[in-house]
């Protein structure tokens, strides 16, 4: 059912094949492959969330400061994620991609356990830009992958089921980060969770058929330069970029600050931190991204230029909601609008990645999303974790403990500026569309 061997002929006549859009029934070897996509999103986020749920036990054994925390959480991983997202890409584009994504599992999975053995700053930053070079390879070819394995009319659904698997990524990996950290310590937590990921990435390899590509005598011939810049002299795609990369200097960077802010100002333990945030991504994050594939399937069909207004709008309601959540004395009302936050964000997030598609030729999927992930992994995964950091440093002198508090509120304007890019998009989106 799901033998590699198959010809190019024949994949290229399975229905699905290259987002058919008059397909309406999705065969279950589509279905099964999803399920493996989203398993590997999972543990890509775990990974990747890893270290947030234990910056503060790692800044007491390595005597860092915040702002060291905030280059090990945020610049580490990200400006690798994104420099060698667009290459790898590109080698989707051209490639395997389930090979790919089976080589970059296996890398990230292998430099996550090796996180727990280091002996410094410099040995964990080192680690953590190999978790980033491995996570490069992993979400652009597993969307290029779905925009294959399901029609147009349904693409949307299937990316965010896909995103689904970041919601339960961080849930999960919350709570049994959150329980091994307080119960094993950060380096056998760090250890356990990467061994994890090998086994399925033998699956991946083992299981997963490449679909055909259409064949375009010019596409094949095109070069990086002439793909990356075909993508940017489209307007919509360009604001949606800027939209998407906005939007997540508030998420990500306060996520990635929260279990900390937690710990700081409401005295929570590790244990009871990893189970609410993990309670709330997935109570809010996958009915969020589940939602917003529903909405987008039921409203898409009527306008498209609703992949672009749904976001806006989740965004727009997030704003108000998050300047109260970093302002609030009460721990439960910040896990409670956190939780909302995490809902809308979702929506948002997982309807304006699958957007990215609509704008980009089947030979340059991969490519573009790469291109939106880039952006997105300099400023919210990066910037946003950094300047986070770097703020509640110089504000610790007026505010004490509770500086990260008061930085958090630099990145809740981006929400807003954000939500203005989906509606520039919006206004260029008929014109340029191309599937």
């Amino acid at each position: 059912m799901f033998d590699k061997s198959r010809s190019d002929e024949q994949l290229g006549a399975h229905p699905l094949a290259a987002g058919s859009p008059s397909s309406s029934k999705i065969p279950a070897a589509s279905w099964y492959a999803l399920a493996v996509l989203t398993f590997i999103n999972i543990f890509g986020y775990m990974d990747r969330i890893a270290l947030s749920m234990l910056m503060q036990p790692i800044k007491l054994e390595l005597h860092l400061s915040d702002q060291q925390l905030g280059l090990l959480s945020g610049i580490a991983f990200a400006l690798f994620y994104a420099i060698l997202g667009i290459p790898l890409a590109r080698l989707a584009d051209r490639s395997s991609r389930v090979r790919l994504i089976s080589i970059c599992l296996t890398l990230w999975s292998t430099m996550t356990a090796l996180s727990g053995f280091a002996q410094n700053y410099t040995q964990l930053f080192l680690a953590r830009i190999g978790v980033g070079i491995g996570e490069a390879g992993c979400v652009p070819p597993a969307h290029s992958l779905i925009g294959d394995y399901f029609p147009r009319a349904k693409r949307a659904l299937g990316v965010s089921l896909f995103n689904a698997g970041a919601a339960v990524g961080v849930s999960v990996g919350m709570f049994a980060i959150g329980a091994m950290g307080e119960t094993l310590g950060w380096r056998a937590s760090l250890q356990i969770v990467g061994l994890m990921g090998l086994p399925l990435a033998a699956l991946t390899f083992l299981t997963l058929r490449e679909p055909a590509r259409p064949k375009i005598e010019k596409a094949d011939a095109e070069s990086a330069f002439q793909s990356i810049g075909g993508l940017l002299r489209r307007p919509a795609f360009v604001h949606l970029a800027i939209a998407f990369s906005l939007g997540q200097v508030a998420t990500h960077g306060f996520s990635q600050w929260a279990p900390t802010f937690l710990i700081r100002s409401f005295n929570m333990g590790m244990a009871e931190i990893g189970a609410w945030i993990g309670a709330i991504s997935a109570g809010g994050g996958v009915l969020g991204v589940v939602v917003g594939g529903l909405l987008a399937a039921k409203l898409i069909p009527r306008d498209p230029r609703w992949e672009l207004w749904l976001p806006g709008g989740a965004l727009a309601t997030c704003t108000p909601l998050f300047v109260v959540m970093v302002l609030s004395p009460f721990a439960w009302l910040v896990l409670l609008l956190k939780m909302l936050i995490a809902f809308f964000g979702a929506i948002s997030s997982g309807v304006a990645i699958a957007a990215v598609q609509s704008f980009a030729e089947p030979t340059r999927r991969a490519t573009a999303v790469s291109l939106v992930l880039f952006l997105s992994a300099l400023l919210g995964g990066g910037a946003g974790p950094y300047l986070i950091g770097l703020a509640s440093d110089l504000l610790e002198p007026a505010f004490g403990k509770e500086s990260l508090r008061y930085a958090f509120l630099i990145a809740a304007t981006m929400l807003t500026w954000a939500a203005i890019h989906y509606l520039l998009a919006a206004r260029h989106s008929l014109k340029d569309r191309v599937n």
